[in-house]
């Protein structure tokens, strides 16, 4: 079986393990409260994290990823109810504009951030072991993140280094037959062809130098990304210490107006909690 259907059973093992344990998340809520449980997982997520950055073997990579799936699994479901406990007269706009936000900053910072990790540190570790290889296999252009620049691998290169130039070859091959395909189209997949020609020679070499760059670049990225849910396990250790100065934490209860004003009179300036 290959190693990217290993991947594949894993990511499947994980996702079954969090839909299971959802359904204990009540006992566990009751028992640590919300903002506990937000801490404890940010941590299982960041050492989880950490520990796939090193996983050698199918056993650590198990081991690894089943600390991340017990720090994922009740992160986002707990944000949203902590949110909505406090903010109730938010209701379902105040819950939509926190996910909103977590989904930008998933698709604006999280995705091309971590790919931008990918590319410098697999690039960086393939120019140090052979810079001629990283020369034919660097991309035609710069990759930026922010303020940052790095010359990454080419993804098209890479692919045909994989499988030997066979798709690329019966792409050309389907896009000189199809009258509809553009000619820069066209020209840019036959000067592939033609790179692949000459830069098969050394394939053998090339490729286990850039599988292992790969590898390291994708490992350096989840160490690196793992500081993300550490940042969030500090500031919910804030926040749990916050409610403590407060006698704990508190889900705020909606009331009416005139419940509100009756406890008004009754000497409490607050909202009524439970």
């Amino acid at each position: 079986m290959a190693k990217k259907q290993y991947g594949l059973l894993l990511f499947v093992y994980t996702s079954t393990l969090m839909v299971i344990l959802r359904f204990y998340a009540g006992p566990i809520v009751e028992k640590i409260s919300p903002l506990g449980l937000l801490f404890v997982s940010a941590i299982l997520g960041a050492t989880g994290l950490t520990l796939l950055g090193n996983a050698t073997t199918i056993a650590f990579c198990v081991i690894a990823a089943t600390v991340y799936a017990l720090g994922k699994t009740f992160l986002w479901p707990t944000m949203l109810a902590v949110v909505s406990e406090q903010f109730p007269k938010g209701g379902a706009i105040t819950i939509g504009a926190i996910g909103g936000v977590g989904m930008l900053s998933a698709g604006l910072l999280g995705g091309p951030g971590i790919g931008f990790e990918q590319d410098h540190y697999a690039s960086e570790d393939l120019k140090k072991a052979d810079s001629a290889v990283y020369e034919r296999y660097k991309a035609p252009a710069e990759n930026e993140f922010l303020i940052f620049k790095t010359v990454g691998l080419d993804g098209a290169k890479v692919g045909v280094l994989e499988d030997e130039g066979k798709e690329a070859a019966r792409a050309l091959e389907v896009m000189e037959k199809d009258p509809n395909s553009k000619p820069e189209a066209v020209a840019n997949q036959r000067k592939l062809v033609e790179w692949w020609s000459t830069a098969k020679s050394t394939s053998a070499k090339d490729k286990e130098l850039v599988t292992a760059a790969g590898l390291y670049g994708g490992r350096m990225a989840l160490k690196l990304t793992a500081a993300v849910p550490a940042t969030m396990a500090l500031l919910y250790l804030g926040m749990i210490l916050y409610f403590k100065t407060k006698g704990g934490y508190k889900a705020q209860e909606l009331i009416s107006k005139r419940e509100e004003a009756e406890l008004m009179v009754g000497g409490v300036t607050g909202p009524a909690e439970y």
